[in-house]
């Protein structure tokens, strides 16, 4: 999101941070202040929903920098399972009881019906124009998917659907015969999102800022933080922004982009890591870059082996690797290492507590775990970064500059005080059976690019 007020320059020089109120860039802002919604943190921290109404109808809906449709589940919906597509109870699905009714302003799109498949599971239904308002601001007839089938993607009751915050590129509309839920990331047909929009018809400047909260370790819901179009979220800041550049990925496959070679994720270029232990000892730095793609749905930050596997073994007392899951377990106590991700000229921190998850069954663990673990990121030399940093800066995302913007933010005022709505959706807690403490890994692009590229005769790069 854009920043809103003007840089402020302290008179003797010693304002190293501001709240809310600095450009980090020098464009200017004609909107004299930006449009912000407070978050609700679910699955204890994990998920971050924002309010949205649809049609009249107000619904908490997953915020995901890491898709781009909007869809919300409409009444009387149809949940299946996962892995045989068997109609289960519908609040099995774990989504709010708030679902979507036809308005009088809804238009179904002819030709056309939504598609789409995370790691977490699938959605499909009508794609429609309906009226949508997001902090404050309307737009009438907006392209957006309501939903009637879905997998359990819910957040135990809190959110009805998803906000998607990525490029048109990733966009989930299909022509009304594509029914196969297999092949959800073929024959897309890319349209604008509900930001790109906003800003088509001069609503915001081209730019939205995230600001995560953090939940304490055992809160299953709380304050989750600030979303905001055209200006920055009010959490104090460093006055001082780093900017890189969104890149287009290469090695995705065109088909999972709507046959364009262009952006789609908001992705860029780690260029060192540090790391060391949480007390005393040198701080080692790799300076290997490496590519990676941010993604709000994403509780887990998938890094090269070569950096997750120390930093794991770091922990005191070390994390431990967990077979069939490729990720590692944790004591929920374990002094945490020291872990930094530079990214343009920057080197922004982590919290300890940030590295640590909490799943409801009260077993802990480490939020950082090896690309390589995911055999696609490996293929495609992809990482990605998620919720752990987000919770340690501003974010900004300017899909007019093409850029991404960090600040790293101060301790002072997120953490659990703050107002919130109430919802998210879409990336399951991991849960660890009783008897073998095993996790159920979710990565909510591996079956996506599993299928697109190993998919005989249908890889176009």
């Amino acid at each position: 999101m854009s920043p809103s007020k003007s840089l402020l320059i302290g008179a003797i020089g010693l304002l190293a941070s501001v709240e809310a109120s600095t450009i980090p860039n020098s464009r200017s802002n004609q909107h004299k202040s930006g449009y912000t919604s407070s978050l609700i943190a679910t699955q204890f921290g994990m998920v971050f929903d924002a309010p949205v109404t649809i049609g009249n109808q107000s619904f908490q809906l997953l915020v995901d920098t890491g898709s781009s449709d909007t869809y919300v589940m409409q009444d009387g919906f149809t949940c299946i399972d996962s892995t045989e597509n068997m109609v289960i109870p519908q609040d099995e699905c774990l989504y709010s009881n708030k679902t979507y009714h036809k308005s009088r302003s809804h238009r179904h799109v002819p030709g056309e019906m939504f598609g789409i498949e995370y790691g977490a599971g699938i959605a499909s239904g009508e794609m429609a124009y309906e009226d949508v308002s997001l902090n404050g601001l309307s737009v009438k007839g907006q392209k957006v998917a309501i939903a009637n089938v879905s997998t359990p993607m819910g957040d135990k009751g809190v959110n009805s659907g998803l906000l998607g915050l990525a490029y048109p590129a990733l966009s989930s509309a299909h022509p009304a015969n594509h029914t196969n839920n297999e092949t959800y990331w073929y024959d897309r047909m890319a349209y604008d999102p509900v930001l790109f929009t906003m800003q088509q018809n001069g609503l915001i400047d081209p730019y939205f800022s995230l600001a995560l909260a953090r939940t304490p370790q055992n809160a299953s819901r709380g304050f989750g933080g600030y979303l905001t179009l055209g200006g920055l979220p009010p959490v104090k800041h460093s006055s001082k922004f780093s900017s890189v550049p969104v890149k287009i990925l290469d090695s995705i496959p065109k088909n999972i982009t709507s046959g364009l070679h262009a952006r789609a994720y908001w992705a860029s270029t780690v260029s060192s890591v540090s790391y060391g232990p949480s007390s005393g000892g040198k701080l080692k730095t790799n300076s290997t870059s490496f590519k990676f793609f941010l993604d709000s749905g994403n509780y887990i930050q998938y890094l090269p082996s070569a950096i997750a596997n120390p930093i794991n073994d770091l922990f005191d007392p070390p994390a431990k690797y967990v077979e069939g899951y490729e990720g590692f377990v944790v004591d929920c106590s374990a002094k945490t290492p020291k872990f930094g991700l530079t990214l343009g000229n920057q080197t922004f921190f982590h919290n300890g507590r940030d590295l640590i998850y909490q799943t409801d069954d009260g077993t802990c663990i480490s939020n950082i775990a090896p690309s390589e673990s995911v055999p696609l990121l490996k293929q495609l030399d992809i990482n990605i970064l998620g919720v752990p940093f987000l919770k340690n800066v501003v974010a900004v995302f300017d899909f007019g500059e093409n850029e991404m913007r960090f600040a790293k933010r101060l301790e002072s005022n997120m953490t659990t005080s703050g107002s919130s709505g109430s919802s998210g959706s879409a990336t399951p807690t991991p849960s660890f059976s009783s008897g073998t403490k095993s996790i159920q890994k979710i990565s909510w692009i591996e079956t996506v690019l599993a299928s697109a590229v190993f998919a005989a005769g249908t890889m176009v790069f």
